[in-house]
């Protein structure tokens, strides 16, 4: 052990230390520490603001696994829950530019929380890299419902205004302002029932409590597939493979109105060009592993790589009309 403390350059003490079993089990305890966090410190951080578990969560995990490959330093997911995932997305615009540390989100805390809370950040503070996936709201009714398609139903809630409920996320919620924002272009109306999520929202609408449900696909497929709901209008301009029967928007003729469920990865405000087209080509390359595919599959979602400055139009615009239909709807920050 002497000749190795001299190569070391450490003490005298050190003979002593490690002259038993105990002592060199320490010793090795601490490199592997130092190793363990030396290696962090250079891996990329991953901010998903949500709680592990869940669907958002469990999508980045699945591509963080599938970016393994084309990466030398590990890559890091960190969850920061709370606020609507605000926190998250507040801790990503505070870190340094160097594209070491990035924010895994949602829609939610980009353009719909910033016009419901008070949230430290603007549009401005962080860089869209990729945006990934897409997946509709959908309104379905129950099987007396008088209509079929999208345009029916429409006509039933104008012929009827306010008579039917609907339940969805929560007041302020992508599901409330992606049913409003298509009633208001069509100048219908209807009450809205807030709940705390698809789940609850389901429950309320198959025991005839609500007339319709407004929330993701999977939760209700399987009760549109056995004839216990109708599904009839997507929140989508355009139609998907697991309801054939539902409208989109552009049937409607009001494609622009889409609102849909999509993830992205956003870099904090600064970071250099050239480090934001290499994670550009990272994920999009993650994306299209055969895990995160079917990850996507399996949940009715579907893959939808937008980058650059069509990407940063679409959140802008997004953002936006958001803003305004939070205004009218009296839903100001609190």
């Amino acid at each position: 052990m002497t000749s190795l403390r001299r190569l070391l350059s450490l003490p005298l003490w050190f003979d002593k230390l490690t002259t038993n079993g105990l002592g060199i089990r320490v010793f090795a305890a601490a490199l592997l520490s130092c190793a363990t966090s030396l290696a962090f410190a250079d891996a990329i951080k991953l901010i998903v603001p949500t709680a592990p578990g869940g669907g958002t969560d469990g999508y980045f995990r699945v591509l963080a696994k599938g970016a393994e490959p084309y990466l030398k330093e590990p890559l890091v997911i960190v969850n920061v829950p709370g606020a609507g995932g605000t926190i998250g997305v507040a801790q990503m615009v505070r870190s340094a530019p160097d594209g070491q540390t990035l924010a895994a989100v949602w829609l939610g805390p980009v353009t719909v929380s910033p016009h419901t809370m008070k949230v430290p950040y603007t549009p401005n503070d962080y860089v869209p890299i990729i945006q990934l996936t897409s997946a509709p709201y959908v309104m379905c009714v129950h099987p007396d419902f008088p209509a079929t398609e999208g345009k029916s139903f429409i006509e039933e809630l104008r012929k009827n205004p306010d008579r039917y409920t609907y339940g969805d996320d929560g007041a302020g919620g992508p599901g409330q302002l992606a049913t409003e924002r298509i009633f208001r272009a069509m100048k219908v109306r209807a009450r809205d029932i807030p709940f705390k999520g698809a789940g609850e929202t389901l429950v309320a609408f198959l025991g005839h409590h609500i007339d319709i449900y407004v929330g993701s696909v999977p939760p209700v497929l399987q009760h549109a597939q056995a004839g216990n709901a109708k599904c009839v209008l997507l929140t989508s301009a355009e139609r998907i493979a697991a309801l054939p029967s539902a409208s989109s928007l552009r049937d409607l003729g009001i494609p622009d109105e889409e609102l849909i469920l999509w993830r992205a990865v956003l870099a904090p405000k600064g970071t250099p060009p050239p480090k934001i087209a290499e994670l550009e080509a990272l994920f999009e390359r993650a994306a299209n592993a055969p895990a995160t595919k079917k990850f996507l599959d399996d949940a009715g979602e579907q893959l939808l790589i937008r980058k650059g400055p069509a990407l940063r139009q679409y959140i802008d615009k997004e953002y936006e009309a958001l803003g305004k239909l939070a205004k009218a709807l009296n839903l100001s920050p609190q």
